[in-house]
């Protein structure tokens, strides 16, 4: 019987873990580990490298501060105390020194006095950087002060929370301290619980966009309220209640543009869409939606370890979500913010993030702030990429097919060692290929004729038929490489088949 042959793309859609085997799109993959999915390749991500060193213990926050000129600061909380981070190499001595824990939320207002950060942590008095001291001044009266939890900015006013508590608490506009005034939630929270965290949510009003304030409870509700002054009925008042998936962790949403990302147990949702949902088509909503098996598994198993995180990458054009699998593990569901494909990337044992002059960074339990998306591999250590595409049937459902060649076509800066597998009739099998670097399709120096061979520049595309033996009425091919220098793209890939034969 003659050969037949089909090319298929990489699996750019990403990763699926909502879909069918049988019924999966050509361009998902099933195993999607430390490839991207761009918009017209699948690539190696980038490794991390170590950028500040001398702590001990796990890094469990990274606090960014942004003047309004010059470059920004940052300092990671360590072992009780707090450390300027900025600069690359061994830290000096604590900024900070005597704090009881190192989970703490942070805040950044503008006054006319200039940039301060606020920091809670729920047992200590609220710290405060101004861009060259560290303090407790301006103070914060009213409730506990050493209690205050989370902080957030909302229409010129800093609010903030204590732990446990159903009760949220403001300041004048524009001030960092003074006495502020209580604004109770108990009576309007129809599920109990407490404050997690306060956001702002801009929506499109109709006649322009609108800042709303929200606070979301450990119980899953968000209550929505609009307006400029809480202590004035005509200027604020209460949008709604609406009942969304309980959240994870308190470090549970992000500013994504306009919108409100929310880590809950129903997924990652936008809130702009979550609201207009009852809970029980949350799904729908979610941004995690095709891999919604796989948090929810996360959750269910994870989902009470400190780390949860979201942040939002934008020179990587990344959605990371960080998802502790223990107290020194970690891994990160990512997504394209161009396309929405999701992948996972492993071996990033993170406990938080945080942005420095556009750049991301990450601490880790081992006492080292490390640089995110930088260089080829992770501080020395291989990046180990696996892909398992969807399922396909070649156009035809129905036949038997046996394979025996596939030429997998990527392109890259250096010939990558990659390992191929074929599974069959979506028998998903341990990979047993042996990583062999791709034929060079670029020319040789002293070896090509000149002005015939090609020769290779920066990226060169890399491609050779390897052998495989399967048989069935659809495959899935798998590729697996264990890199620490080049970082190729996955571009394509042809099979060559029988269709009805045998092995």
């Amino acid at each position: 019987m003659p050969s037949l042959s089909k090319t298929l793309p990489p699996p750019i859609r990403g990763w699926d873990t909502r879909t069918a085997l049988s019924d999966m799109p050509p361009d998902h993959a099933i195993v999607l580990d430390n490839w991207f999915p761009e918009t017209d390749r699948v690539t190696v991500r980038r490794g991390n490298t170590s950028h500040a060193t001398g702590m001990s213990g796990a890094v469990e926050t990274l606090i960014e501060y942004v003047p309004l000129s010059a470059s920004g600061e940052l300092f990671a909380a360590n072992g009780g105390s707090i450390y300027d981070v900025t600069s690359a190499g061994a830290v000096g001595a604590a900024v900070v020194t005597g704090m009881s824990n190192d989970r703490w939320q942070q805040v950044q207002i503008g006054t006319a006095a200039g940039q301060y950060v606020r920091l809670f942590n729920g047992l200590d008095t609220p710290r405060v950087y101004d861009g060259s001291t560290w303090g407790t001044t301006p103070t914060i009266t009213g409730p506990t002060a050493a209690s205050l939890i989370w902080g957030n900015v909302h229409q010129k006013r800093l609010w903030f929370g204590e732990r446990d508590s159903l009760s949220a608490w403001y300041l004048a506009v524009n001030s960092v301290g003074g006495a502020a005034t209580e604004f109770p939630l108990a009576g309007i929270a129809r599920l109990g619980g407490n404050i997690v965290g306060m956001g702002t949510w801009t929506r499109d009003a109709g006649d322009g966009m609108d800042d709303v304030a929200v606070f979301l409870t450990s119980e899953g509700e968000a209550i929505v309220y609009q307006g400029t002054d809480p202590a004035s009925s005509t200027t604020w008042s209460l949008v709604g209640v609406f009942r969304i998936g309980k959240p994870i962790g308190r470090r549970c949403f992000m500013k994504a543009g306009a919108d409100l990302i929310i880590m809950t147990q129903d997924g990652f949702v936008p809130l702009a869409a979550i609201l207009t949902l009852d809970r029980s088509q949350a799904r729908l909503a979610a941004i995690s939606d095709q891999i919604n098996r796989a948090v929810n598994d996360a959750v269910r198993d994870y989902g009470e370890i400190f780390g949860w995180q979201p942040t939002v990458y934008p020179r990587g054009r990344m959605l990371v979500f960080n998802v502790p699998q223990s107290t020194t593990t970690s891994h990160q569901y990512v997504f394209n913010t161009i396309t929405g494909a999701p992948c996972r990337f492993t071996g990033i044992n993170a406990l938080c993030f945080a942005l420095l002059n556009d750049s991301l960074y990450w601490g880790g339990s081992d006492g080292v702030v490390y640089k995110f998306d930088n260089g080829v591999s992770d501080d020395g250590a291989n990046i180990e990429a696996d892909a398992l595409q969807a399922f396909n049937y070649f156009d035809s459902p129905q036949s038997n097919k046996v394979f025996k060649l596939v030429e997998p076509i990527f392109q890259s800066d250096g010939a990558a060692a990659a390992a191929i597998d074929l599974n069959t009739d979506f028998n998903i099998t341990t990979p047993t290929g042996v990583a062999t670097a791709p034929s060079v399709s670029a020319g040789l120096w002293d070896v090509m004729k000149w002005d015939e061979g090609v020769w290779g520049g920066d990226d060169q595309i890399y491609r050779g038929w390897r052998g495989v033996r399967g048989s069935g009425r659809a495959a899935a091919i798998r590729v697996r490489i264990n890199t620490n220098s080049p970082r190729p793209s996955w571009i394509s890939t042809n099979f060559t088949f029988v269709s009805g034969g045998q092995l």
